[in-house]
């Protein structure tokens, strides 16, 4: 992770410590997360990795959920999704398990007072697998934008850009809407006003399930199962696939400076 600090933003329910790595506070600048599904075990991996451009301002967060990665599982030790328990549009009837209260979790609380203390310009969170570049309001169009255009048209090829706006900057009314209701996504898109009044940019990237074929819609039933089971099977080749491609798009989120 270069020579950037560590720093313990919080600790999981069990008491893990929650690590991120950042340079100093400056404007401009990008989070990075990996880990809020902690089955998702590429995404962790990958921000691990991930060598930051050095004149930007950078801070890496792979394992937002320590206590789920212990259980190889999406839930943290309250079996919470953690990814469900954010502030906006916070549903108690979630069909993943949300928690008592918005931002009842102290995994989740830990990446909200990060956020706010430093005031990050532009937040990627990744995902797997459903293969695409997920925009969240018009002020994260252009961080998108830049991540598809850093992809060769080879690699563009596992992946789609999705790109959602609504006016007075208010979320579409969409079908994600009712499936993610209290997403760390949503909240940071369009929850979110920096007391400047700018909004960060907020992208999840989603990791193919399989990198090597083109993005098929609708993606087919088993298409986490099928991940999954790449992922046992052969960790290292999955890697090897999405590898370059997601770091060409960091490494170019990073250097954009927003306007």
């Amino acid at each position: 992770m270069n020579s950037r600090q560590l720093h313990i933003i919080g600790h999981s329910v069990e008491g893990r410590p929650i690590e991120l790595w950042s340079d100093p506070a400056g404007p401009n600048g990008t989070l990075i997360i990996g880990g809020i599904h902690p089955d998702e075990s590429a995404a962790i991996d990958l921000v691990r990795e991930f060598a930051a451009p050095a004149s930007y301002p950078v801070a890496l967060l792979p394992l937002a959920n320590p206590d789920g990665f212990v259980r190889d599982s999406r839930y943290n030790a309250r079996g919470v999704d953690i990814n469900r328990n954010a502030g906006l549009n916070w549903r108690a009837d979630s069909e993943e398990p949300p928690g008592a209260a918005p931002w009842s979790e102290p995994e989740t609380r830990a990446i909200q007072e990060f956020i706010l203390s430093w005031r990050p310009a532009k937040i990627i969170a990744l995902h797997w697998a459903l293969g695409e570049i997920d925009a969240d309001g018009a002020q994260s169009t252009a961080l998108a934008e830049t991540m598809w255009h850093a992809l060769s048209a080879a690699e563009r090829m596992p992946y789609r850009l999705r790109v959602t706006e609504a006016a007075g900057g208010q979320p579409p009314l969409q079908q994600t809407d009712a499936e993610c209701p209290g997403s760390l996504g949503r909240w940071c898109g369009y929850g979110l006003t920096y007391p400047n009044g700018s909004q960060p940019a907020m992208i999840t990237l989603e990791l193919p399930y399989d990198a090597l074929i083109p993005r098929m819609d609708p993606l087919p039933d088993d298409h986490f199962a099928v991940v999954r089971a790449h992922w046992a099977r052969d960790p290292q080749s999955y890697l090897a696939t999405v590898r370059e491609p997601v770091f060409k798009m960091l490494k170019a989120a990073c250097e954009l400076e927003l306007k």
